[in-house]
């Protein structure tokens, strides 16, 4: 059947606007990668290490479109990890029993048998070796620290690597393999992750190999109950164990956090609910870890619960309030004059949604820091400043 003057026209432009679209599109990836190229050609070695961050928003969708590209640059930087400690044979018949396929060595002399005491993911964030994970990737039964990682690259090498250091509030390990420029993946800003970002969750998942699942972000600031620190980022996207450690990245390939527990029934398989570490997170602990240092955490010394809707309605307050609980004696918090029933509805001027994310916002500043609350005390708004401490071990 022939097209009309008119319908042939009207196909011409749109083949004109598809092709100009197709065309922009094109350019404007060109000069991304292009840059993205230059800016890695221009990193040098630092005084500290430092772990890049792209902060720019993500505000627009790909639909219909293949990632594969996209994975293929991302995944030679994920890896496998298997951790193996020295243990008396005493212990290992006790509580592990003997298992030929977890030994890896055994002294004679000693009696100590080193053994695979765990298995992970991890990912690369420095092109000079530094590899992050969790922390239950590189422990057994939280107090017996792996001597040695062994990391695997999808290209098939393998390293031995370093444990530099584990952060027990967090969940998160450091890991050193003495090698350079290695692929590397970039940490996002997790404060811009909206629900409904597209991520994929990356990783080893039952020892099949690297695998790639996809999903979108369910819900943020989730405090399941796991760790002390927590600020979870949920995902439908199918973790298994053997995720643990991978990373959770957007569609530009960056790490939006780290796949660290599964909430499950039965078996322990996926049920469509797991939780990452936010990479904001993950960037603060590994920075310290890789330059030598403690993770250091804020400490005001209170201690709160979520305000009651009806007594927030009876405030007009709109965002989320605090009812003070408690006050550590001799705290900063006491020194700066705050008291139980005090109502707290901004941090620095800004509100805040939940008890969670106050503490959170104490959990992350730095000793020396100043806090500046707003808080309600007997129906009159006043602000009080106080200065974070160091928090106490084993708090």
């Amino acid at each position: 059947m022939k097209l009309s003057l008119l319908n042939q026209a009207v196909v011409l432009r749109w083949r004109a606007e598809v092709a100009c679209i197709v065309a922009g599109g094109a350019y404007f990836m060109g000069m991304r990668w292009l840059l993205m190229v230059l800016g890695l050609s221009l990193c040098g070695s630092l005084p500290a290490v430092t772990f890049d961050t792209d902060s720019r928003q993500l505000n627009r969708a790909v639909v219909g479109a293949s990632y594969a590209d996209m994975l293929a640059r991302i995944t030679p930087a994920v890896v496998s990890i298997r951790t193996t400690a020295t243990l008396p044979l005493d212990y290992v018949r006790r509580f592990r029993g003997i298992n030929p396929s977890d030994i890896k060595d055994f002294d004679k002399k000693t009696g100590e048998v080193q053994m695979y005491i765990g298995q992970g993911s991890g990912a690369i964030v420095h092109p000079d070796g530094f590899i992050i994970t969790n922390r239950h990737v590189v422990m057994l039964n939280n107090n017996v620290i792996a001597k040695d990682a062994y990391v695997i690259l999808a290209d098939r090498r393998e390293f031995k690597a370093r444990v530099l250091g584990v952060d027990d509030n967090t969940d998160i390990a450091l890991l050193k393999v003495e090698e350079r420029n290695l692929p590397f993946v970039r940490f996002c800003d997790s404060d811009k992750v909206r629900v409904g970002d597209v991520v994929f969750a990356i990783g080893n998942p039952l020892g099949v190999g690297l695998s790639v699942t996809s999903g979108i972000v369910s819900a943020l600031g989730r405090s399941p109950g796991i760790n002390s620190v927590e600020d979870f980022i949920q995902t439908d996207a199918a973790i298994n164990p053997g995720n643990s450690g991978g990373p959770l990245i957007d569609f530009e390939g960056r790490i939006v956090g780290m796949n660290s527990a599964i909430r499950t029934q039965g078996q322990g398989g996926n049920i469509g609910i797991g939780y990452s570490i936010p990479s904001n997170l993950m960037s603060l602990v590994a920075t310290d870890l890789a330059n030598g240092r403690k993770f250091l955490r804020g400490f005001v010394g209170l201690f709160g619960e979520d305000l009651k809707s009806e007594e927030a309605a009876k405030l007009n307050l709109r965002g989320g309030a605090v009812l003070v609980a408690d006050v550590t004696e001799k705290s900063p918090a006491m020194k700066c004059g705050l008291r139980a029933a005090d109502i707290i509805v901004a941090i620095d001027g800004k509100p805040f949604e939940n008890w969670n994310e106050l503490r959170l916002s104490v959990v992350k500043r730095k000793p020396g820091e100043v806090i500046q609350f707003t808080i309600i005390r007997q129906g009159l708004r006043s602000l009080l400043n106080v200065t974070v401490a160091e928090r106490p071990a084993g708090s």
